[in-house]
């Protein structure tokens, strides 16, 4: 993975030198904003862009480069980003324009630009359902994703001798509004480039296809970016008979891909330990869905809605790029343990079938239903595994919080209900606790909003077992879009297969472990297709995680 663009945050533009830059990118709300701008360095650029505005009354408004020898590189680039308090703005708006206004100065040839935010933002008291604590962060992570090649183009220009594998050599940021102090404006540098690393991991996975991001080539691609970073351990689970004995779900799942090596599944595991020991306030229990491939199995996915399935390891890799960020930022308060399941779905004689009863890890009596709905079948057993692991280090003696996260592109239904926003789903001692509340709170400083969805009576009504012939039933047989609650019901199958229905509220203080189960099935892509080609990954939610969870 090739290093990141040089960062350098700055607290006015007199501070920025024009030799350290090649193109000036001002993002403002109104253009009367940046006409207003008063700092060293400036006026003579808000000269330069008169004589456009006074022939176009539409100057402004849209993201535009002007020539002049006033800024560093003669390239000044407008990005307007509009209002920032009326009701449905949020700090996305800062990102998007930054974004904008360093890819077309990446387009005119820039390789070091500088970003200069041109007014204060609005306070607390003046937005509803908007934070823009998190800016400095937010902006730097635009501007990096603006720089950054995918893995798969970076290894074709490597075979076509271009050396091009990052477009930015460096980024200067000016945060002219003057709320942060210098510590805290490097220690957001520090937390930016972190959660970009991380990012970057799980989207360079994401874009692989099939063939090129196997279960395997996922496993080794975690354990070459984690190799190194103190307090990461790697394990990986390959044969099929310990898969078998631990995680029968997943071992079922994936018996189609068995008669081709190359796509047999495997079970990752990272562990973080703080170097603080005695700084740990929660261990996060992280499952990541890592299906490499979707071809909905037996039941086989139709017409165009195979498309795409090479994402459906999105889950995964977002667990995995978590732990690398934490790893990289040495985060002191939370140890983290991260079970990522990898396998292809595959179609083949050996099929798992509908009809078929699967036990689970938990002892728990599976009938499926749909094999398409495989998802909930590999994450299951990590499931019932960081469960075991939490009851028996609380009958040890540690009783520091934990928590059970799912990670998932799950279903249709959060992008039916929501659009392309993920969604929370919580357990009771979850809910009570404000976990999933954490990750809404968190996404939304980060330019990553989530929605918090609540589990209802129906959703384990609709699991329940009607015959002594099994004891939970793993889905219906409709896609989760044609189905009432289509992303909600499966975090209330994942619980009853996994065991944790032993664990609620009415268990008690003791016994009862907070469960959030993250669809990401919106938030992972853009939502965007470009022609005929796949949307673009954004690396949710590694941002929504290290804010959620990291020191702040």
């Amino acid at each position: 993975m090739p290093s990141l663009p040089q960062i350098r945050v700055h607290a006015s533009l007199g501070d920025l030198s024009p030799s350290s830059h090649d193109a000036l990118v001002v993002v403002y709300s109104g253009f009367a904003d940046f006409c207003a701008l008063q700092s060293a360095g400036i006026s003579q650029a808000i000269e330069a862009v008169q004589p456009f505005a006074k022939v176009d009354k539409e100057f402004g408004k849209a993201v535009v480069l002007v020539p002049t020898a006033a800024v560093g590189g003669g390239r000044l680039i407008l990005s307007p980003m509009g209002s920032l308090a009326d009701d449905t703005d949020d700090v996305r708006k800062i990102a998007d324009a930054v974004k904008a206004g360093v890819l077309r100065a990446a387009e005119a040839g820039a390789r070091c630009p500088a970003i200069c935010v041109a007014q204060g933002l609005p306070s607390p008291s003046e937005v509803v359902d908007a934070d823009y604590s998190r800016w400095v962060e937010v902006a730097l992570l635009a501007a990096l994703d603006a720089s950054y090649v995918t893995l798969v183009v970076r290894e074709h220009r490597q075979t076509t001798g271009t050396t091009e594998l990052e477009r930015l050599e460096s980024i200067d940021l000016v945060a002219m509004d003057g709320s942060a102090s210098a510590d805290e404006l490097d220690r957001a540098v520090q937390r930016a480039s972190a959660i970009e690393a991380g990012r970057r991991l799980a989207v360079d996975m994401g874009y692989g296809d099939a063939q090129r991001m196997t279960p395997y080539s996922c496993a080794l691609t975690i354990r070459d970016a984690v190799q190194g970073v103190a307090g990461i351990t790697y394990e990986e689970i390959k044969d099929l008979d310990a898969i078998r004995r631990e995680y029968p779900l997943l071992y079922n799942s994936a018996r189609a891909s068995f008669s081709e090596p190359s796509t047999w599944p495997c079970v990752v595991k990272l562990e973080y330990r703080s170097p603080a020991p005695a700084e740990v306030q929660e261990h996060l229990y992280l499952v990541g869905k890592g299906v490499t491939y979707d071809t909905g199995g037996i039941t086989l996915k139709i017409g165009a809605a195979m498309r795409g399935m090479s994402r459906d390891k999105l889950g995964a890799c977002g667990v995995a790029g978590f732990a690398l960020a934490t790893g990289l930022i040495q985060e002191r308060r939370v140890n983290l343990s991260c079970i990522l399941a990898f396998e292809r779905n595959s179609i083949g004689p050996n099929s798992l079938l509908p009809d078929e009863v699967v036990v689970s890890r938990a002892g728990v009596r599976v009938l499926i239903n749909d094999t398409d709905a495989e998802g909930r079948l590999v994450m299951t057993d990590p499931v019932a595994e960081c469960r075991e692991r939490i009851m028996a280090a609380r009958a040890q003696g540690d009783c520091k919080p934990a928590a059970i996260y799912t990670a998932a592109t799950l279903t249709g239904h959060v992008i039916r209900a929501y659009g392309w926003y993920g969604a929370t789903v919580a357990n009771g001692p979850a809910r009570k606790g404000g976990f999933d509340r954490r990750l809404a709170v968190s996404g939304l400083a980060y330019g990553d909003p989530f929605e918090n969805s609540i589990m209802r009576r129906e959703d384990y009504g609709l699991v329940a077992s009607k015959t002594d012939r099994e004891d939970v039933y793993q889905s219906n047989a409709h896609p989760s879009t044609q189905t009432d609650r289509g992303h909600q019901y499966p975090a209330a199958f994942i619980i009853r297969a996994s065991g944790l229905d032993k664990h609620s509220l009415s268990a008690g203080m003791a016994a009862a472990i907070p469960f959030v189960h993250v669809d990401i099935a919106g938030s992972a892509e853009d939502g965007v297709e470009p022609g005929l080609g796949l949307c673009a990954i954004t690396g949710s939610p590694v941002a929504t995680f290290a804010g959620a969870f990291w020191s702040k």
